[in-house]
């Protein structure tokens, strides 16, 4: 017996709410269905029609026979030894792997618990940091908008099943791959995630990292003014950057100008990512040059000591040598912290992230 062909079913997370609603009216149905449709989704995180028990049972079964919702295959999962930090491998319909990440995080002060997912955008990355698993593998292909929000819906289902009344509260997109070289899809994804008839979240609970694509980052101040940036430089001048991070787009300059023009069109601050590599880019030199390079700029820094991964260049610097860092950009008058790492036992911290194998022990 021949192993069945590929489902050719259009994916729900694929369209848009008018395409949605267009098929549903040529079912004959009224068009507050679709409403249904789309809350049994977006707010319920079904998974597939039958679990939209509001829908008359016949609806159920003439709508799986022209879509499926395209909720991705879990094909491996890895918790962290402290719980903070869940790993899924996930399959697409063509056989290819991504990883995504659940973080979660007490209330800290003022702050109340979160639950976050890092989500990819793209199978592989073509941008090629030399200290990140993802850039290692190469680039393989885009992902659609319909399997960005896969993973955020898969990720709510198990947020949601946690018990304690919480769900997801923010997104980033932080995982494998460069969300403003797969335009289109993030542009739909964002879209999405905040639509009143989508996931409904607010915007400023979503951020969107980059490696420094200008073009990119005004076009998403333009339509998505209230999403957060954070830009990924890792380096204070253009013969390192060059070397950690071989994209020829943009001068250092050029990013930092574009983020100007991000703080200017928005009003919000701008993050700005910096993992450090000990004897590298973490020296009282490079410091008060990335000082100079941030002034005036309404930005916080992040820093983020190198997670090491097969396969990528880099040694981890010292906790000493990280706070002096910090100290050094502080003194320059530009904010910084040093981000609280989750998930590094199980490969699911900032660079870390592969998808080309099956987690150990799944």
């Amino acid at each position: 017996m021949s192993p069945p062909g590929p489902d050719t079913r259009p994916s729900l997370l694929d369209l848009p709410p008018e395409g949605l609603a267009e098929i549903v009216g040529d079912l004959g149905e009224p068009g507050y269905r679709a409403a249904q449709v789309g809350r049994g989704v977006y707010r319920r995180f079904a998974t597939d029609f039958e679990e939209m028990t509001d829908l008359p049972r016949g609806l159920r079964s003439r709508l799986a026979k022209r879509l499926r919702v395209g909720a991705a295959a879990v094909a491996g999962e890895q918790t962290s030894a402290d719980d903070s930090t869940t790993k899924l491998l996930l399959r697409m319909d063509d056989g290819e792997l991504i990883e995504t990440v659940l973080m979660r995080y007490d209330p800290f002060g003022r702050r109340r618990a979160r639950r976050t997912v890092c989500i990819s955008t793209q199978a592989g990355c073509a941008m090629g940091c030399t200290f990140c698993a993802t850039g290692a593998q190469g680039f393989r292909r885009q992902l659609s908008a319909g399997e960005i929000l896969s993973q955020v819906l898969t990720m709510a289902r198990v947020a949601s099943a946690e018990g304690d009344g919480g769900g997801l509260t923010n997104v980033v997109f932080m995982g494998m791959g460069e969300p403003l070289a797969n335009y289109a899809a993030t542009h739909a994804a964002l879209s999405r995630l905040t639509a009143a008839d989508g996931f409904g979240m607010s915007p400023r609970r979503i951020t969107v990292s980059t490696v420094g694509l200008p073009a990119g980052m005004r076009r998403l101040a333009a339509d998505h003014p209230q999403v957060n940036l954070a830009v990924s430089l890792h380096a204070a001048d253009e013969a390192l950057r060059r070397d950690l991070v071989p994209v020829p787009s943009a001068s250092l300059g050029g990013i930092v100008e574009a983020a100007r023009a991000h703080v200017a069109a928005t009003g919000r601050r701008v993050s700005v990512e910096y993992v450090l590599l000990a004897g590298v880019n973490d020296s009282a030199a490079q410091a008060g040059q990335l000082g100079r390079l941030l002034r005036g700029l309404n930005c916080h820094v992040n820093l983020i000591p190198i997670n090491s991964s097969p396969g990528v260049l880099g040694e981890r610097p010292s906790r000493s040598a990280v706070l002096r860092f910090q100290a050094r950009l502080t003194a320059a008058g530009v904010p910084a912290t040093v981000r609280v790492e989750k998930g590094r036992d199980i490969a699911a911290a900032c660079g870390q992230l592969r998808g080309d194998r099956a987690p150990a022990g799944c």
